[in-house]
């Protein structure tokens, strides 16, 4: 997503032809910030963020050759965001494109990634893609080889929203920065879906600890905004045979579907709930 006059931006995701996601932060909804904290919609009417200042020159550009190219995409038209404080609290951005503006490059094809209907067993082989922002690494579009190996926790009412990555360098490649908002994929029904986005973590020992943003369990919110946005009460599916799927409120989903309360659990890191929809007994722990 790039902004502005230099077109700036962060990494986003197309779910949908017309839909995107990312983390809140990349447009200013700050954890430390109280008068950016969102459940939805209302982010869109937030003072002091990004959206705020440049939600009329607002677009998606291709990431392969970012910064080198900026080739313009799409537009961004709205924005929804959970956006609730420190991890375990929420940290996501849903947007809604047109990627037929009159500056949008029509020729380059987007194949959107389905979210995951659940939550993979650990140690899942994944795949994370990024455009770093940091201008002495950025060469462009690129894919790191991860390891879902640490344990998923979160809040009270939210315990499936995290999952720790030790950066060792060896099972996982190295700290990485200025990649918030990338999508971390798995395979789920033999196709790629969303597991997670990078963006949230802290240095420890010598390694960096990312808590990936888990997308599972905000489908539920993420249909309703789609709903909103364009009247489909679908969206696309791995699993699917038909490649679509409903998920409004009355249907099923495969994991419990979490609200938003604008309230950060406070306590220790190392008492954070871990969730139990999976098992987790070989999951590695987080470092407290």
């Amino acid at each position: 997503m790039a902004q502005g006059e230099d077109m700036w931006g962060a990494n986003v995701t197309f779910i949908e032809d017309d839909i995107i996601i990312s983390s809140a932060h990349i447009l200013g909804f700050e954890p430390n910030k109280k008068q950016t904290l969102s459940c939805g919609p209302e982010a869109a009417k937030k003072r002091n963020t990004d959206w705020s200042q440049h939600k009329g020159n607002m677009y998606v550009v291709d990431g392969k050759n970012y910064p080198n190219k900026k080739i313009i995409i799409a537009k961004v038209l709205d924005i929804s965001a959970r956006s609730t404080g420190e991890p375990p609290g929420y940290d996501i951005l849903v947007a809604h494109v047109d990627r037929n503006c009159n500056r949008c490059n029509k020729d380059i094809t987007i194949i959107p990634i389905p979210i995951a209907n659940n939550l993979p067993a650990i140690n899942t082989k994944a795949l994370h893609i990024a455009v770093p922002g940091d201008s002495a690494m950025n060469k462009g579009r690129f894919f790191d080889n991860h390891l879902l190996n640490g344990r998923i926790w979160g809040g009270k009412n939210n315990a499936c929203s995290r999952q720790t990555l030790k950066h060792d360098g060896k099972l996982n490649p190295p700290m990485l920065f200025d990649t918030s908002g990338s999508p971390v994929i798995f395979k789920e029904c033999g196709k790629y879906v969303l597991h997670g986005l990078h963006g949230n973590g802290m240095d420890y020992d010598g390694h960096m600890y990312e808590f990936l943003q888990l997308i599972q369990t905000q489908k539920k919110w993420i249909q309703s905004e789609i709903y909103r946005w364009t009247g489909r009460t679908e969206m696309i599916d791995s699993c699917s045979s038909n490649g679509k799927r409903s998920f409004m409120p009355s249907s099923d989903f495969d994991v419990p579907q979490n609200d938003c309360v604008k309230e950060t659990f406070q306590d220790h890191p190392a008492n954070f709930p871990t969730c139990r929809l999976t098992p987790q007994n070989n999951a590695v722990a987080m470092p407290w």
